[in-house]
């Protein structure tokens, strides 16, 4: 009997934090719920932009997710960081929508707030910033308290 195909769908989120602090801040996660996860070498074109790195989660409950966390360059100075989750189900998994919610409060800082040095380098006037705020307000999170992390 043929197994049903699971869909698979990329849930890209624009942050403030680096695609190193993003990365550590996944592994740390996966890690202290004893899941296991793997370097992941993606085959993707890229124009201006480099992945640093990707995981893929090898058992729990999301096996077979895979993280992938980049800076993007819009313009000729600055980047725009960016976190892309391939979640088996899509974002409709409710353990996806957890675990990405633990994962933005384990962050050393705010993932939706830029300082007005990193605004102005990329520019004021992109959508950048409120479409971050939006993705981030679906998710359930509309504050960051990272002391909250303990209570999801």
């Amino acid at each position: 009997m043929a197994q049903p195909m699971v869909i698979r769908r990329e849930f890209v989120l624009e942050v403030s934090t680096s695609p190193v602090d993003n990365i550590r801040a996944i592994r740390t996660l996966c890690s202290d719920k004893g899941w296991q996860m793997r370097r992941h070498e993606g085959a993707r074109m890229v124009d201006r932009f480099a992945i640093i790195i990707g995981l893929e989660l090898l058992d729990g409950p999301l096996s077979g997710m895979e993280v992938h966390s980049w800076a993007e360059t819009k313009g000729s100075a600055g980047a725009v960081n960016k976190t892309g989750w391939t979640i088996p189900g899509g974002i409709d998994n409710p353990e996806a929508v957890d675990l990405i919610q633990e994962w933005a409060l384990s962050l050393p800082r705010c993932p939706w707030k830029w300082t007005f040095g990193e605004k102005s380098k990329v520019g004021f006037l992109l959508p950048v910033w409120r479409r971050s705020r939006k993705a981030f307000a679906k998710l359930g999170l509309k504050e960051w308290n990272p002391q909250e992390s303990e209570n999801l």
